[in-house]
């Protein structure tokens, strides 16, 4: 009888199929612990038994070596196997940002989604809606949803997998260390906030062409807020539009919005775009000019300055004649 049975049972064995080997992708999330990772390896059929498996890594002591990360098991592997695979280190793929001056908040999202394969609504969450919160700068007023303006443009290396959060904070923390050794006394002197310079900078960022005319366009933006007149800054119109045009419109002119300074006194409500460090210290070292207006005479980006109208009409002309 006995004989019978182990003959049975060799049998089995040899003509019996084991079920065909398949691969099971996982990813383990950064910040998860092992009962949660366990919990997960058992759900997508990697392991039969997620208590066992944790009990094994912590008499194997590598629990605390868990790596996050994209994984493909192939079925009927060893706790130590898994394991094994589990606490691998990974190279970590960097990718390189430039973000230049000027930038937009929504341009950033844009160029961040093209090089770490994100879609650009991961950053703007961020940027602007529920993740604001989480990462705003001191700076910023409590009734501004957005960060734009604090991203600060220079050439960044991030992990691709990195988390939009982690990116976006990198990035605060980057213009917080930038500005740290900027010399404030002009603003507390004119009682201007952070915010207010920042935005000043943003919009002599939009607008000058050539570096040398930066500390002139802040001596004519802070001389028409003295003077209550509108800034009239096209910069801020096209920040309202879906894509920059090469001319603005009577009706672009029109638009309500409070970042319009076509339509409203005093400076937008934030920044307008990412300024350089250069920029924002010409929003505190104006220029000791009497200029109120600006206007493009030059291919090479120049303006011609005045304080007088009939000259900057008379400039205007000039300009649209090509001379």
């Amino acid at each position: 009888m006995l004989l019978a049975v182990l003959s049975g049972s060799a049998y089995l064995a040899f003509f019996w199929r084991q079920p065909p080997s398949r691969t099971i992708k996982v990813t383990v999330e950064r910040g998860q612990n092992t009962a949660q990772i366990a919990a997960k390896l058992a759900r997508a059929g990697v392991i039969s038994n997620a208590y066992t498996f944790r009990v094994y890594a912590g008499v194997t002591q590598t629990e605390a070596r868990l790596q996050p990360g994209h994984y493909r098991f192939k079925t009927g592997l060893t706790y130590y196997q898994i394991l094994k695979e589990l606490t691998k280190a990974r190279a970590v793929k960097l990718v390189s940002v430039v973000i230049p001056e000027g930038f937009t908040a929504k341009q950033i999202a844009e160029r961040l989604s093209a090089k770490t394969k994100r879609p650009p609504a991961d950053f703007y969450e961020y940027i602007s809606g529920q993740g604001v919160p989480q990462v705003r700068p001191s700076e910023l007023p409590p009734e501004l949803n957005t960060v734009e303006g604090y991203l600060f443009p220079k050439t960044y290396q991030f992990a691709q997998r990195a988390h939009p959060r982690a990116i976006i904070s990198r990035m605060i923390d980057q213009f917080q260390l930038e500005t740290a050794s900027v010399d404030w006394t002009f603003a507390q002197q004119k009682n201007l906030t952070h915010h207010q310079i920042v935005t000043v900078a943003s919009l002599i960022e939009r607008e000058a062409k050539v570096p040398e005319e930066r500390p002139l366009m802040a001596a004519v933006i802070y001389n028409r807020l003295a003077k209550g007149m509108p800034l009239q800054i096209d910069a801020t119109v096209q920040y309202l539009l879906p894509r920059q045009k090469a001319a603005l419109t009577e009706q672009d002119l029109k638009i309500a919005s409070p970042y319009n300074t076509y339509q409203q006194t005093g400076l937008p409500p934030g920044p307008i775009a990412s300024p350089g460090i250069d920029s924002i210290k010409a929003a505190l070292a104006p220029a000791p000019v009497d200029y109120i207006y600006y206007v493009l005479t030059s291919p090479d980006g120049h303006h011609t300055f005045t304080n007088n109208y009939n000259e900057f009409l008379a400039a205007k002309r000039r300009a649209n004649q090509g001379q």
